[in-house]
């Protein structure tokens, strides 16, 4: 898993959602899968060169399946860890999402039926959720144990391959992978599934919408920050999101 550790990447987004296959994944993201095919890594990034030409911002999903899960990954694209997407991915199933944002910012969430069980920026301690909180345990055992040489988000994404018992490797990303632009998230309406409305600035009776301010929307480029991750309004740095087991 090279990828995970690689210093030169700059921002990616990887979803893995348990007993659906790969186009329902695709779906839920929102995405038209009468454009979807079949592609390349390389493929893959014409794809996302030619609509950044376009001035259109968008996001280049990748959709693959392992043992008893699904993966999508995305290269300079964060639709992924936006809380509209993991509502949807975790509806009547669970799913976990690992970001390395562009702007240091890296993220994990695990949902569960439509709701954030655990979320935080992994080694970042005042993002570590209330107790319990397993998984922020579980990838601070996997960091110490990878030592203090550069690792990237590596340690993160061995203790996703062993929750879900299966790995996603270097050839299976840079594989051929069912692939499809998204330009416009949700461009026939957003999800109505709630999500943890208390973290988000919503009175605590309305649900998560892309539309709504400071609920954690984020621009298929990439351009703000990471979801659940809210700037401080007395600027003294993110605060957690939904991290909260629910």
């Amino acid at each position: 898993m090279t990828w995970a550790a690689d210093p030169k990447a700059v921002l990616w987004c990887v979803t893995f959602t348990r007993d659906i296959a790969p186009e329902e994944v695709l779906a839920r993201y929102g995405a038209d899968l009468q454009c979807a095919r079949v592609m390349s890594q390389r493929e893959a990034e014409d794809l996302a060169s030619a609509s950044y030409q376009r001035g259109a911002e968008g996001s280049v999903l990748r959709a693959g399946s392992l043992p008893g899960w699904s993966f999508c990954f995305e290269e300079f694209g964060v639709l992924g860890v936006m809380p509209e997407t993991l509502s949807q991915l975790s509806r009547d199933t669970e799913a976990l999402c690992v970001l390395r944002g562009g702007d240091g910012t890296h993220r994990f969430e695990h949902w569960k039926e439509g709701r954030c069980a655990e979320a935080f920026e992994p080694g970042f301690v005042s993002t570590r959720p209330d107790p319990p909180h397993p998984w922020w345990d579980t990838v601070e055992e996997q960091r110490a144990a990878a030592g203090p040489a550069y690792v990237g988000l590596a340690p993160v994404v061995q203790a996703v391959a062993d929750y879900t018992g299966a790995v996603l490797d270097d050839d299976t990303v840079r594989g051929q992978l069912l692939s499809v632009l998204l330009e416009e998230p949700w461009a026939s309406g957003p999800p109505q599934s709630p999500s943890h409305p208390q973290d988000s600035g919503l009175p605590t009776d309305e649900p998560v919408r892309p539309d709504a301010a400071d609920a954690g929307r984020i621009p298929a480029t990439g351009k703000f920050y990471a979801s659940g991750v809210q700037q401080d309004p007395a600027g003294d740095g993110p605060r957690r999101g939904c991290g909260r087991p629910g």
